[in-house]
């Protein structure tokens, strides 16, 4: 499904350039102890796999931390994000294989779980790598039309170099989101990398440091 294309600085984003999958109506919140799964909307296949680790993880792990794999080439004009439980519990001897097996053969960058309200800046990051892209999706923490973004930045040859999240209203406990939804649907801003392009208001960004696992 294609994209709003974006004409003029003053023109923002119809909730109606959004692929199949909204907001997501089945909302409930995630434990920490779970994964994400970033997918091609008009083909399904992985982009990202996302494993964030709680109080106890297998060797190797570190503890609230969020591990980012990406699995594929991150070009699709429209992405879906969708989380899961984990089917062996942290603490268990099957913990490390499904924490493997989900981050697969991918480039594994990890960042720490946990933000502070300061953390969050107003403000428009301005990447820095060779390449980026901003996507956009409804909030799901938002009974209303807020928004939210999700800036990739990449490499010469593709490789995830960072994430950069946005909101219109900074988290008063830092998190991105409050409910993590099932399942939520992005969008692509064509040709852009600014936020207001997605909607005009302030705009608060945070940007963790990722390192290699």
């Amino acid at each position: 499904m294609s994209t709003h294309s974006i004409l003029g600085d003053t023109d923002v984003i119809d909730e109606n350039a959004l692929p199949d999958g909204g907001a997501g109506g089945n909302q409930t919140q995630v434990p920490i102890d779970s994964k994400l799964r970033f997918e091609d909307a008009a083909t399904g296949s992985a982009l990202l796999h996302v494993a964030v680790t709680g109080s106890t993880p297998p060797a190797g792990y570190k503890s609230y931390t969020e591990y980012w794999s990406r699995l594929g080439v991150l070009k699709a004009s429209a992405i879906t994000m969708l989380s899961f439980e984990f089917s062996a519990r942290q603490g268990t001897p099957e913990h490390a294989a499904v924490l493997d097996e989900w981050l697969g053969n991918g480039s594994v960058l990890a960042t720490d779980q946990q933000a502070k309200t300061g953390d969050w800046i107003e403000g428009v990051y301005k990447p820095t790598s060779p390449k980026s892209a901003l996507y956009w999706a409804l909030d799901p923490d938002s009974a209303g039309d807020r928004r939210i973004g999700l800036l990739v930045e990449l490499g010469n040859a593709d490789e995830l170099l960072n994430v950069i999240w946005y909101k219109t209203k900074q988290p008063e406990n830092g998190l991105i989101f409050q409910e993590t939804p099932i399942k939520l649907a992005f969008a692509k801003v064509l040709d852009s990398t600014d936020p207001h392009k997605i909607d005009n208001g302030p705009w608060f960004f945070y940007r963790g440091v990722m390192r290699p696992m």
